[in-house]
């Protein structure tokens, strides 16, 4: 008995405890716990404060004292943009594609060069320059440019010969040359993918019409003859790739050279296309010789006066820096003038990097710098096979004339990793690239003085 009165005493408890519980419970999901007594929150105003009026003016007015060194008003809308001169009617249009379309693909792929062949590569390279110029399919140029090149690329089958393919290569490849012409005449998106399939199809003798525009005087002094600048520099671009993929003939490397250095000789022209310029000469790989004077190294002499010309920008100048690390040098280049051209040219940098040394263009130009003495890609490790090791070879001064250019190298050195690390140029090495510069420019004068 004694035991049932405990176990209904136990239950009793457990049962108040329970309801204990539960309404702890409840309260707390009802209420939440009790927290410390937070200030309250500042009243917010009636009223917002007033906006301080901001003045109206029809016309915003720029203090150009104020703007950037760099910054240059652009340049108005070219006339060009809006020409419409197509080459051919819908009608016309629709008849090319039925009498060529498909028989142009076929005599690509058998490498047929005979009248009939010639006669459907004439007439549908027409048709497909002539789709270009249709001023409301002017959205689908890229895709009518990549099909273009991609035709021109894919010559043959695989029961085609090498020489039948070259053959047809060279046969479409004129053809091309002698009709593309009309379309550097129409409008400038036209003349702009006319010019990349110069660039693209890889056929050196594309290269003089890509001359052509890179001489044609600008547009906006001879809207009738001249090409835009944006023109040229695509120009430019594709010599460069000529010059690498196309394996032109030393005659056309020449020809080349000569129209870029040419071009070179305005420093006015744009920053960029100077730029693509340098580059182009720098795959030139030539021996430099003028074809009207076979003592003068040209293109040495081009790049040696673009890394001395003060109208330039820094960047076009220690890109000079970087190309002449690289071209080769005939027998008549003394390398210590080219040695003596960019310790100036790092002196002149070095200065003006410590006057303002967070200039966002000192990375690039002393990278140049840095590169005009020392091997940086693949390309450098090749090999001119007309010219020996010691006036070619690998890229960069140090690997061709260690001799003369390891003093160089020494004192500039130091100050590209300041410059590249971040840093301003440090006071020591900037005064021993001075006095190296100054003894080299020396010893110049007195070379002159005694022949």
């Amino acid at each position: 008995m004694q035991s049932l009165n405990r176990a209904a005493g136990f239950q009793s408890t457990c049962a108040a405890k329970f309801v204990v519980l539960i309404a702890f419970v409840t309260t707390v999901f009802c209420v939440g716990f009790p927290v410390a007594a937070q200030p309250a929150a500042p009243a917010k105003p009636a009223v917002a404060p007033a906006k301080p009026s901001v003045p109206k003016t029809d016309e915003l007015k720029i203090d150009p004292d104020k703007l950037p060194d760099w910054y240059h008003a652009p340049p108005e809308p070219l006339a060009i943009k809006d020409l419409d001169l197509p080459l051919a009617t819908k009608e016309e249009l629709a008849k090319l594609k039925r009498e060529f379309g498909s028989a142009y693909r076929q005599t690509l792929k058998t490498c047929d060069v005979s009248a009939n062949g010639r006669k459907i590569i004439e007439g549908a390279i027409h048709y497909k320059l002539a789709e270009m110029t249709v001023r409301d399919r002017l959205s689908d140029l890229p895709g009518l440019r990549k099909t273009f090149v991609q035709e021109f690329t894919t010559i043959g089958d695989g029961a085609r010969r090498k020489g039948e393919i070259d053959a047809m290569t060279a046969l479409v490849g004129q053809e091309i040359v002698k009709q593309i012409p009309e379309l550097l005449k129409n409008n400038s998106y036209v003349r702009l993918n006319a010019v990349y399939i110069l660039c693209e199809i890889n056929y050196a003798p594309a290269y003089e019409l890509l001359l052509q525009v890179m001489r044609a005087p600008d547009i906006r002094k001879d809207e009738e003859n001249g090409q835009p600048e944006t023109l040229k520099i695509v120009a430019a671009m594709g010599l460069v790739r000529i010059l690498r993929f196309a394996s032109p003939s030393v005659k056309e490397r020449t020809a080349m050279a000569t129209g870029i250095i040419e071009a070179l000789k305005d420093p006015q022209t744009h920053f960029w296309y100077q730029l693509r310029l340098i580059e182009a000469l720098r795959y030139c790989e030539i021996a430099g010789f003028d074809p009207g004077d076979k003592d003068r190294p040209f293109v040495v002499e081009c790049l040696i006066s673009v890394v001395n010309d003060a109208n330039r920008t820094w960047k076009v100048r220690t890109r000079a820096c970087y190309a002449l690390g690289r071209v080769p040098f005939p027998k008549s280049v003394k390398v210590e003038d080219v040695i003596t051209a960019i310790t100036e040219c790092a002196l002149q940098i070095s200065n003006a990097a410590a006057a303002n040394p967070n200039h966002m263009d000192w990375k690039y130009c002393f990278y140049n710098l840095y590169a005009a003495f020392h091997t940086v890609d693949g390309k450098d490790k090749e090999k001119d096979k007309d010219l020996d090791t010691e006036k070619k070879g690998a890229g960069g001064l140090l690997v061709r004339f260690k001799v003369a250019a390891q003093p160089a190298y020494a004192v500039i050195v130091p100050i590209v990793a300041d410059i590249l690390s971040g840093k301003a140029p440090d006071a020591g090495s900037l005064q021993k690239l001075t006095q190296f510069a100054r003894s080299r420019q020396t010893d110049a004068v007195q070379a002159g003085t005694n022949k």
